[in-house]
Formats: C-alpha cells, sequence, structure tokens
C-alpha cells in the first residue's frame, strides 16, 4: 500500500536524513550498543489510537541518518492521522471522523488522506464475507456505540477484587433494532473529495483498522529509505522492515501473548515466531477490551460482529502474518469473527497469508505455512 503523497514528503525531506559522520552513537538519549557494533536507537509515542507505539531502528556503520528527524516525522504522522481518524474528539481546523458523525449538512468535503482512508477499506472490507455476509463494516459506528458505553457505563461494578469490571449486557438497546449500517449507504465522491450518507442515523468508526493503515504508511516510508526498524502498535500490531543486523538470519524474534484475562496484569506468551522484512504480525483477541456480563458472567469483548451486533468469535485470539498492515488489520478481525474451521479454509486459500489461533482450552492451531515463521511454542 503505497502513498504517492508520503514520497513525495520523503523526497524533499531525505536530504535532511543522511550526514557523513563517523559511526558513533547517533544520540545518546534514543540509542544503545547491540550486537556486533549495532545501534538500536528506539522510542516510544505515548496516547496515538488509544494505545502506545514503539518504534526501534537498527543501525550499522554505513547507516548515517539524522534519528531525532525520522522520530519527528512518524510522530507527526501518527499525530496527523490520531486526529483525522478520531471519532470521539473534534479538533480545531480539523476535519475528521467526528466532523463526519456530527455533520450539518448532506455533504461534507473532507481532506483527501481521510477519503483515501475511508475508500480503502470500503474495498477491502469486501475481501471476507460469510455467506456473502460482511465481517468487517466501518458503518456499524451505531451499535459499536452501544458496545463502548456499555464498557464504560456508571452502573458498572469496579469494587471486585479482579481488575476487570461487571456491567449490565445492553440488550434491550439492541435486541431486535434495526441499525442504519450498511456500508453501501456510504457515499464518496472523488471529484471533490465529499462524503454523504443515504440513510439518517449512519456513523462510520475506522478503529478497527486505524492503526493498521497508519503503520502501513509510516513503515512504506521506512522501507523507501532502507532501514532496517520494527514497528509496534500496543503490541498487536508489528512489521518489521530490512534486515536485522543485530541477528547473523537477518529476521526479527517477536512473542505472541497468550490471551488470558486471569492475571492479566502479567503478561505470558505461548510462542516465539521468526518474522522477516516486509511482514505485518497482527492479532485481534478477546482479552483486550471487555467486561463481565452482570446477567450471566460472560465476556463481551469489543471485536462485533455485524450479522449479531454481539461480540462474536470461537477462539480467544488469532494472529496472522501479512505483508500489508492495514490489509492485515481487516483480516485479522474477520478471520477472528469467523469459526476456526472457516478462517482456517479462508487462510489456505489465501496466498501469502498465514495464521495462528489460541483456543479457549489453551489449544493452537495453525496454517500449514505458520511453521515457516515459527521458532518454538512455549
Amino acid at each position: 500500500m503505497k502513498k504517492v503523497f508520503l514520497v513525495i514528503m520523503l523526497m524533499l525531506l531525505i536530504p535532511s536524513l543522511f550526514g557523513c559522520n563517523q559511526f558513533k552513537n547517533p544520540n545518546e538519549d534514543y540509542c544503545v550498543l547491540g550486537n556486533d557494533g549495532v545501534y538500536l536507537c528506539s522510542k516510544d509515542y505515548i496516547g496515538y489510537f488509544d494505545t502506545n507505539f514503539n518504534l526501534k531502528f537498527y543501525l550499522t556503520q554505513e547507516d548515517t541518518y539524522d534519528i531525532l528527524s525520522l522520530f519527528d516525522i512518524v510522530e507527526n504522522t501518527l499525530s496527523e492521522y490520531n486526529q483525522l481518524l478520531d471519532k470521539y474528539h473534534e479538533y480545531d481546523g480539523v476535519t475528521n471522523v467526528y466532523s463526519i458523525n456530527h455533520r450539518l449538512t448532506d455533504t461534507l468535503i473532507i481532506p483527501e488522506k481521510l477519503f483515501q482512508a475511508i475508500n480503502f477499506v470500503l474495498i477491502h472490507e469486501k475481501d471476507i464475507t460469510v455467506n456473502d455476509e460482511l465481517l468487517f463494516n466501518i458503518a456499524l459506528g451505531p451499535v459499536l456505540n452501544i458496545w463502548h458505553d456499555a464498557r464504560e457505563n456508571s452502573l458498572c461494578d469496579t469494587s471486585g477484587t479482579s481488575f476487570y469490571p461487571v456491567c449490565p449486557i445492553p440488550s434491550a438497546i439492541i435486541d431486535d433494532i434495526d441499525f442504519p449500517t450498511n456500508p453501501n449507504n456510504i457515499i464518496l465522491n472523488q471529484d471533490d473529495f465529499s462524503i454523504s450518507f443515504l440513510e439518517e442515523g449512519m456513523e462510520i468508526d475506522l478503529g478497527g483498522y486505524g492503526k493498521g493503515y497508519v503503520s502501513e504508511i509510516i513503515t512504506d516510508m521506512l522501507d523507501s529509505l532502507e532501514i532496517s526498524y520494527l514497528l509496534n502498535a500496543g503490541n498487536s500490531n508489528v512489521k518489521a522492515g530490512g534486515n536485522n543486523p543485530n541477528n547473523t538470519d537477518g529476521l526479527y524474534y517477536i512473542a505472541l501473548t497468550k490471551p488470558v484475562i486471569e492475571d492479566s496484569y502479567l503478561t505470558s506468551y505461548f510462542a516465539f515466531i521468526k518474522v522477516p522484512f516486509n511482514i505485518s504480525v497482527v492479532t485481534s483477541g478477546s482479552n483486550q477490551r471487555f467486561f463481565i456480563g452482570s446477567e450471566d458472567g460472560k465476556v463481551y469483548h469489543h471485536i462485533i460482529d455485524p450479522r449479531t451486533n454481539y461480540p462474536g468469535g470461537d477462539a480467544l485470539s488469532v494472529t496472522i502474518l501479512y505483508n500489508d498492515g492495514a490489509l492485515a488489520d481487516i483480516y485479522s478481525t474477520s478471520i477472528f469473527l469467523m469459526t476456526v474451521d472457516e478462517g482456517l479454509a479462508f487462510v489456505e486459500s489465501f496466498e501469502g497469508l498465514e495464521a495462528v489461533w489460541y483456543l479457549s482450552d489453551g489449544s493452537i492451531v495453525s496454517s500449514s505455512g505458520f511453521e515457516n515463521y515459527l521458532f518454538k511454542y512455549l
């Protein structure tokens, strides 16, 4: 997923990113010496897309990049898209998803970058269906609002010994309601970058793939500079670029989190995988944002099935590996909402896509090509 406007921006910025300095610590605030004279430069970006991003560069003697300039470019990109895709807040001088959902006119002119983000997902959310029904739908906003409010409900009991809230299930305002969630009623006009809805009460929500989309924009930019890096967005979206000079095989090794809600303050893992450059690792799981239903004691997580308007999915988590982080975000959510058998059949039929499922009984199911990425199970 290449972004022309970012390439143009980089043509202007590249001269400032290189220098002729002899090899030394590029920046002592961010970089430490690793294996074989490789410097590992790392920065955290806090609060974007309701999560934390971490970016690591792996610099050898041949690399003389201006680390601070690169870090600033990434932060500016995160900030810009965080505002554009935000459905909960408005910003001075910014027309964003909030503006769309609270527009005062039938048609709204929006920034080209936001237009392209919406257009991208409307095209690709049709990639995966079950019985011709969507599993990823950005028009699900009215339903997602209900579940968001349910997790934030003042009636939630947080006084127990466990860290998770116990909340009323919002069945009364979901069951038997016909919500305006048909994405075919979202009208985009390429001529003037405008958006309009054909049905009253519609709202869009790009939260289901925003991290993957902005991560792909950032990594496209880094790939054009031939930099070795690892970008981690909240431990659920990870992408590697270039060869890892810290390892003789050039690969990046990452851990897959065990998706359990008990004792979730202590992170544990179920596998280590080896990731080559240009591969995104994206996880969808039921343990990320959830509450316990006060009526039935069941877990109600944040991945809502458009077919039922309720949380769905057979497994506790699914992790997929693919070369496009934006598509990987869409596919992981959709595959999570399938049965494991449906998901496995889809992955096996899709070239370049691999997946591993962690089930509620602790068992693991993986696609046939996943073994190529597996380092070891724990």
